[in-house]
């Protein structure tokens, strides 16, 4: 079940990174601006945060694996209206069907794991699927770039869709539903009101959640400007691309590698605030390397690898963190962080793609802020601090 879970939560990140080396041939493509292209994964990202505040009540109400089921399913069909799209508005309007349908494949996972576990060993599995989550950053953008070379950007598209039409089958014939009692009420204006009510004034999980957002904000960051960066800026072929962006990612199943040996060892808390640190030092070296024109992709690499190693370390415990106190509600909490974090993510990478100079320097001085945002966020906000200011 980790493993298929895993492969779930890995559909959004493949979605995402499989056609950025295409993105500044598409331009040409679709006879549109880099901003225009860029739209494609801004606009991804906003259409699939949004649609998260509504994916986790529903599956509190029908259920996990109807949710999984009909995402995926949507996932599928507009997939393919992507690789049919003639145009970049065409292609804008597709991916936002696509993100929203992606909104029940991030959420439901992870409240799947609520179902079943808590505390430190709900952290403890996270960090399991996040390798399994880990390589498709990895692979993603090796595979889309000689897929690109090969066959165009178009086929890029199909390929999602194929895996997604798999992992249809595969939640059709194993995963079991864990979800014991429905909540018929649980998409209710009224009730998803009052239950986003109760999370937001819990400074636990609104302290985990900033955590969370600014460590994506980084990772989106670099999603909108890295094909731009190594590709326009540092004249990388997109295959050239496809490894150094793979090299980077490997920090992903590193950070999970890591993370899930310690975390039952050393707890959720000392995980974040180690993740933390360890993050902002990675975002603040990028971004004095930028501002001292350091041309080469080893001053990109390096530290974001360092920067995702950091990550991973980071999300699975603030996710277990912030989910850990709401059994009832744990679509809904899911849904909520979700959203915090793609809202704040999706502003970033939004703002790398409206800032682009021509440097690496929009790019290397966002992800240096949102490493400086979830490093306070956790200091100010921490439960430890809580209970030692409730202790005085």
């Amino acid at each position: 079940m980790t493993l298929l879970l895993g492969a779930l939560i890995a559909v959004s990140p493949l979605a995402m990174d499989i056609y950025l080396a295409s993105m500044p041939s598409m331009t040409q493509a679709l006879a549109a601006t880099p901003e225009q292209v860029q739209l494609t994964l801004s606009v991804y990202m906003y259409g699939w945060g949004i649609a998260q505040l509504a994916a986790g009540p529903l599956s509190d109400r029908i259920g996990r694996r109807p949710a999984l089921l009909g995402g995926l399913a949507v996932f599928v069909f507009a997939s393919i209206a992507c690789a049919l799209s003639r145009n970049v508005f065409v292609l804008i309007g597709a991916r936002l069907v696509q993100a929203a349908s992606l909104a029940s494949i991030a959420v439901v996972p992870r409240a799947v794991v609520r179902d079943l576990y808590s505390g430190d060993q709900a952290a403890h599995v996270l960090a399991l699927m996040g390798l399994v989550l880990g390589i498709a950053p990895v692979v993603a953008p090796i595979i889309g770039s000689h897929v690109h070379v090969l066959f165009g950007w178009q086929a890029n598209f199909l390929l999602v869709a194929l895996y997604g039409a798999l992992l249809w089958w595969f939640v059709r014939a194993m995963l079991p539903e864990t979800l014991v009692q429905p909540d018929a009420r649980a998409t209710r204006p009224s009730v998803i009101v009052a239950n986003y009510r109760q999370l937001i004034r819990s400074r636990v999980f609104t302290g985990y959640v900033l955590v969370a957002a600014f460590g994506f904000s980084g990772l989106f960051a670099f999603l909108a400007g890295s094909s731009f960066v190594f590709v326009s800026v540092l004249g990388e072929s997109e295959r050239g691309f496809g490894w150094l962006f793979g090299t980077v990612m490997l920090g992903n199943i590193t950070g999970s590698m890591i993370g899930s040996r310690l975390v039952r060892r050393v707890g959720i808390e000392r995980m974040v605030r180690a993740g933390t640190l360890l993050m902002v030092i990675a975002g603040i070296a990028l971004g004095v390397l930028a501002l001292l024109n350091v041309h080469h992709p080893v001053a990109i690499v390096v530290p974001m690898f360092a920067y995702m190693v950091a990550f991973m370390l980071t999300m699975p415990p603030a996710t277990a963190g912030a989910l850990t106190p709401f059994p009832q509600i744990a679509g809904s909490a899911s849904s909520l962080m979700s959203f915090g974090q793609f809202l704040v993510a999706s502003t970033a990478a939004l703002l790398v793609g409206l800032t682009f100079d021509g440097t690496s320097r929009p790019m290397a001085f966002a992800i240096a802020v949102a490493s400086v945002g979830a490093f306070l966020s956790f200091r100010i906000l921490s439960p430890g601090k809580q209970r030692r200011a409730a202790n005085q």
